[in-house]
C-alpha cells in the first residue's frame, strides 16, 4: 500500500512539474514576440545616410542623446533618441536614413513639409519616469516569469499619436529589450 501511494505521488508531482514547464514555455513564447531588441551604438556609428538627415531641417536643433539598432520581428531599423529642451523623442531611420513607417503612419505622410514630417515622423514622445513610478500592475507582471530575470534599466511614460503606454527597458547580461504595457500590465504592440 506505501509503495502504491509512493508511485501516485510520484506520478503526480511528474505530472505537475511537466505542466508548469509547459506554462512557463507559452509565457516565454509571449515574451519574446512582445519585445523589440535594441541595441545600443554610438550615435557615430549611425549610417552616413541618417547623420546627413540629422544635420538638416527640422532635425538640427535636436540634439543626439543615445543611438540604437533595433531588431523589431522581421523589421530592422536605426532609432536615434533626440532632446530639445526638456522635450525628447524617439526617430526611426532605415539605413538609407528615410524615417520607417510607424503604426498608422504613412511613409507619403512623413514626406510632407519638413516641419510637418517632423512632426509626424517623430509621433513618439518618450517621458522618462522612474521604474518606481510605473503602474503597481506593471510592476506585478515585471515580477513574474519570464520577465523576472531581466532587470529594468530605464522607464518611459509615451504618447503615440492618440496611443498612451508605458516602455520598460530591461537587460539580462548583454542582451537588452524594450517592453510595452498599457496601464494595466497588458503587452502593447
Amino acid at each position: 500500500m506505501k509503495k502504491l501511494f509512493v508511485a501516485a505521488f510520484v506520478a503526480f508531482a511528474g505530472f505537475t512539474a511537466t505542466q508548469a514547464q509547459a506554462s512557463v514555455n507559452k509565457v516565454a513564447i509571449v515574451s519574446v514576440q512582445d519585445s523589440v531588441v535594441k541595441t545600443p551604438i554610438e550615435v557615430s556609428a549611425l549610417p552616413d545616410a541618417i547623420k546627413t538627415v540629422l544635420a538638416t531641417d527640422p532635425y538640427k536643433d535636436w540634439t543626439p542623446t543615445a543611438a540604437f539598432s533595433v531588431k523589431d520581428g522581421d523589421k530592422a531599423y536605426f532609432q536615434v533618441d533626440v532632446k530639445k529642451a526638456e522635450e525628447t523623442a524617439s526617430l526611426k531611420f532605415d539605413a538609407e536614413g528615410k524615417p520607417v513607417q510607424l503604426a498608422g503612419i504613412s511613409t507619403a505622410q512623413a514626406s510632407m513639409t519638413n516641419e510637418q514630417s517632423f512632426s509626424v515622423q517623430d509621433s513618439v514622445v518618450k517621458t522618462p519616469i522612474e521604474v518606481s513610478a510605473l503602474p503597481d500592475a506593471i510592476k506585478t507582471v515585471l515580477a513574474t516569469d519570464p520577465y523576472k530575470a531581466w532587470t529594468p534599466t530605464a522607464a518611459f511614460s509615451v504618447k503615440d499619436g492618440d496611443k498612451a503606454y508605458f516602455q520598460v527597458d530591461v537587460k539580462k547580461e548583454e542582451e537588452t529589450a524594450s517592453l510595452k504595457f498599457d496601464a494595466e500590465g497588458k503587452p502593447v504592440e
